[in-house]
């Protein structure tokens, strides 16, 4: 979350939250797509074997969709509200998955427990700092278990808004005008910052890096959105530089750990033989047999960038249901009415879509990018 954004919002708590999503739907949520630049890192990622948690999951907009891809994945918030909502919500397309009540800093799972964690701007939000969070993200997890972790970064928007602030103040002070204390929202915190975080815990963080330089020219346009077009130059610099070290001004700031062990879980068949010497090659723990027989190690190699493979679609009109060929069985399907194409550039069937070794490939080479205002979904 970015403070902009939630005006409303001055602490840490469940009725103003409550009060914040109450505004939303899970359909609004969905709809605005790569509102904020996340998936490739979400999609490459997450485990497909096992349970996964997300651990503050709002209206559950990445629990409905992962579960699209055939991931046993469950959501979990402190605002008891919301996640009432969501249980009756998802009964409306057919959804299965649990929605629980829960604190991020004390977790309803067992020890060893889980597959993945994901934590989507949530960890900024302690005064204290992430670290009890941090700790029940290691606890629960599996050895081998992948967390995924992000929060707004100190981008250059962050530093120009922050200097502007400094000026202003510097100059109340000098003419002698009182500077009104400001409640604590969030922290926005470097990729670098956020790794040492997430080391502090136990994990092991295999890839950092900051991302999605398009929201923060949102932001500069004070969310209208009046900037971000084809034709705008907000559009030519994020396109052409977010694949750069460039991102690093980005909004956001991620990282991808693992709980290290002598023998962890394979990221990508689940068998309990990945050593820790897999990690010197791979961002996941990948077993031998694996490294030998998948070709689908290559999307996970040290040197393998993620990314979106195609040009934002900035605005782009709804698309309804249709039939479309799949582009992997060949047969007929009727394209989903909620998340339309997935964000793929290729067709793919709901049966295709939840086979691993299909999604997998999706989510490093045909990731297609839809960028909607969210306040005009609203």
């Amino acid at each position: 979350m970015l403070k902009s954004e939630l005006d409303i919002i001055t602490e840490q708590n469940e009725n103003k939250w409550s009060t914040w999503w109450n505004k939303l739907t899970p359909e609004i949520e969905i709809k605005k797509w790569d509102y904020t630049g996340l998936r490739p890192w979400i999609l490459k990622f997450v485990p497909r074997n096992g349970k996964v948690i997300e651990a503050g999951c709002g209206l559950g907009r990445w629990v409905f969709y992962l579960s699209r891809l055939g991931i046993d994945v469950e959501g979990l918030d402190f605002a008891e509200e919301i996640i009432n909502r969501l249980n009756k919500w998802k009964v409306k397309y057919g959804f299965e998955n649990n929605f629980i009540v829960g604190d991020v800093n004390k977790l309803p799972y067992l020890n060893n427990s889980v597959n993945g964690y994901i934590s989507l701007g949530v960890m900024e939000h302690f005064q204290e700092g992430p670290g009890k969070p941090l700790i029940e993200a290691y606890r629960i997890l599996k050895p081998g278990g992948i967390a995924i972790i992000t929060t707004p970064s100190y981008s250059w928007y962050v530093f120009y808004r922050n200097m502007k602030k400094i000026v202003k103040n510097m100059t109340k002070k000098f003419i002698g005008k009182s500077i009104k204390p400001e409640l604590f929202f969030q922290y926005e915190y470097t990729s670098l910052k956020l790794k040492k975080l997430v080391e502090n815990s136990g994990l092991s963080v295999t890839k950092y890096s900051g991302c999605d330089l398009l929201f923060t020219f949102f932001e500069f346009g004070k969310f209208s959105g009046k900037n971000i077009n084809h034709n705008s130059f907000s559009y030519w610099f994020s396109d052409k530089f977010e694949n750069t070290f460039l991102k690093n001004l980005g909004a956001q700031s991620v990282t991808i750990s693992v709980k290290t062990a002598n023998n962890m879980y394979c990221f990508l068949c689940d068998k309990l033989e990945a050593k820790p010497e897999s990690l010197r090659v791979f961002d996941v723990p990948i077993c031998t047999e694996c490294q030998n027989n998948n070709n689908q190690i290559n999307y996970y190699l040290k040197k393998s960038k993620t990314i979106y493979n195609n040009s934002y679609l900035i605005d782009p009109p709804f698309l309804k249901s249709d039939f479309v060929l799949c582009d992997y069985c060949k047969s007929e399907f009727l394209s989903d009415v909620l998340f339309e194409y997935y964000g793929f550039s290729k067709n793919v069937c709901p049966l295709c879509l939840k086979k691993p070794s299909v999604n997998i490939e999706l989510s490093n080479l045909f990731l297609q990018p839809i960028w909607r205002n969210r306040r005009k979904l609203i």
